[in-house]
């Protein structure tokens, strides 16, 4: 007879059996997985759904500051168009005005 601490006793539910060559050997074995697919817990797929998790919250925290820096940068290309446009016109002002000051000048000149 076995050993007492030799005999472990499975707490998980009997896999499902296959019809396959291993059925002798799951009857003879009841509790012990004989599937390879058979799942069992594993820690590190949970471990891996939480790192998904947190990219895929990290993606979206990206999405959502690109999508506000594109916002900023319309609005700060927009002020920047006006602002051309208005130093376009001063530059066009002064020189009218260089171009009057400089006739008057040189009318002045000439009379002297």
């Amino acid at each position: 007879m076995a050993d007492p601490e030799e005999v472990q006793v499975s707490s998980q539910p009997s896999p499902p059996i296959s019809s396959s060559s291993s059925d002798a050997f799951a009857a003879s074995s009841p509790g012990i997985p004989v599937l390879l697919d058979w799942p069992f817990p594993n820690r590190s797929s949970d471990r891996t759904v939480d790192l998904l998790e947190e990219v895929e919250l990290q993606i979206g925290d990206a999405a959502f500051s690109l999508t506000k820096l594109l916002e900023a940068t319309s609005a700060v290309s927009a002020q920047v168009e006006e602002l051309a446009f208005k130093c376009t016109e001063n530059a066009r002002f002064l020189k009218t005005w260089r171009d009057l000051l400089k006739e008057g000048y040189d009318s002045l000149k000439t009379d002297n």
